[in-house]
């Protein structure tokens, strides 16, 4: 995180930011966030990702006051008082103070910056291993501070030398990983698990992009069976861009190399993003 944070209403030094020990995100986990990339002073997908805070929020009952133009404005300011030109932007929204521990009464918005550390190059040249772990998120529409089971699998996934875990529901469908959506290849078709999931912002987007592509797209449930007889696997996140599977608890995926459909996503998604940014 850089210099600069901005918090209740202020800009302030990051190391003199301060939370009441009351509030509700440090108390109860009870908040929401977003997170988004920039490059080169320009936000990328901003809009959607707002529109995505907004309704986080909205779902918990948290008002939010700022307009996506304020908003907009708010960040910029951030970035340049940071001084970078790239990096990455996270949006907080907390409960705020409750004195009695428990009842949100005036939500409290931050709003944070982060320099931009781009995932290994293996990972997109081999592809990632991924571990099919059986787990169901609370609310999973909502993109909550709460990532508790992620971060209590990062020991078992370093231990077993795995990447990222895939979520697996009660129905043995794949859901999504702990922090990037997940679709299959199937025939030369794109996949996408839809139903109780967080639908992710690079999510639609690659979804766009595979339409003007002319790629087929199928938005549905994937089932574990299906995973293990894909030509192809991906993950998408705002981190991560477009990153291939290759490899999960359950052996490879298209003989442990990457495909030929997430090759060409790949190839485009950068493009694509460029003139995507405000």
């Amino acid at each position: 995180m850089l210099d600069i944070v901005y918090i209740d209403g202020d800009f302030v030094k990051r190391d003199e930011a301060r939370l009441p020990l009351n509030d509700l995100g440090l108390l109860r986990a009870y908040g929401v966030f977003d997170y988004f990339r920039f490059v080169a002073g320009k936000l990328q997908f901003f809009p959607d990702h707002w529109l995505r805070f907004q309704r986080s929020a909205a779902q918990l009952d948290l008002a939010l006051d700022l307009t996506v133009n304020e908003a907009s404005n708010l960040i910029h300011e951030l970035i340049g008082r940071n001084g970078q030109t790239d990096g990455g932007i996270r949006l907080l929204l907390t409960g705020g103070s409750a004195n009695d521990g428990y009842t949100p009464v005036q939500p409290r918005f931050m709003a944070m910056e982060f320099a931009h550390r781009q995932p290994p190059s293996q990972l997109y040249k081999e592809g990632a291993s991924v571990l099919i772990h059986r787990y169901e998120r609370q609310a999973p529409s909502i993109k909550s501070i709460d990532y508790i089971e992620g971060i209590r699998l990062l020991k078992r996934l370093k231990a077993n030398q795995f990447d990222f875990p895939i979520y697996m529901d009660r129905d043995n469908h794949l859901r999504e990983s702990d922090r990037s959506n997940f679709m299959i290849v199937k025939h030369g078709k794109l996949i996408a698990p839809v139903d109780e999931i967080l639908l992710g912002i690079t999510r639609k987007h690659v979804l766009r992009l595979a339409h003007q592509l002319d790629i087929p797209i199928e938005e549905r449930h994937v089932s574990l069976k299906e995973f293990l007889q894909a030509d192809e696997a991906l993950l998408t996140s705002s981190t991560k861009g477009v990153m291939p599977i290759t490899r999960s608890d359950h052996g490879l995926v298209n003989g442990g190399a990457v495909g030929s459909v997430t090759r060409q996503l790949m190839q485009h998604w950068p493009d694509y993003t460029v003139i995507s940014r405000a």
